[in-house]
């Protein structure tokens, strides 16, 4: 079998999982490569590779797209508005993982570069007004290689 690389979004949880300083805004359990949960209480990031191009199969630049979702202040808690709490959250993310080098996940390693944002949304009230979401969004680049066996 020919050995490629693995899972982008999945490399970037795992990193993000590792960090204590990401881990104090967001639980590792609310880092996910699946759907937004139809009710939270706590941030939560949803991870997608959004584009994949290299040279070869055995080195690729996965973007990788990271979406903070924020639940309403009565939710969430505290003082700071939901919005401003997605885009600092956003932010810790993006420069956590572009200042990434040579992270060693599976059979690569990778490091990676800030492509854009975060930006931010209105707020996404597809599930009713009473529960809106507040979302800020940003886009790495991860330099992934296949590490020899």
């Amino acid at each position: 079998m020919i050995p490629s690389i693995p899972f982008p979004p999945g490399a970037v949880r795992a990193f993000l999982a590792g960090r204590g300083e990401f881990l104090a805004r967001v639980p590792a359990t609310n880092i996910t490569t699946r759907d937004v949960p139809r009710q939270f209480k706590k941030p939560f990031v949803t991870l997608r590779a959004v584009v994949n191009t290299g040279p070869d199969p055995m080195m690729n630049a996965p973007v990788v797209q990271i979406d903070t979702w924020v639940p309403k202040i009565e939710v969430l808690g505290g003082t700071t508005d939901p919005d401003e709490v997605a885009w600092d959250i956003c932010v810790l993310a993006r420069d956590l993982v572009s200042r990434a080098r040579n992270v060693t996940f599976r059979n690569s390693a990778w490091s990676g570069r800030w492509v854009e944002g975060p930006i931010t949304f209105p707020p996404d009230t597809t599930r009713g007004v009473d529960f809106p979401l507040y979302r800020a969004t940003c886009r790495v680049e991860l330099t992934m290689r296949v590490l020899p066996s």
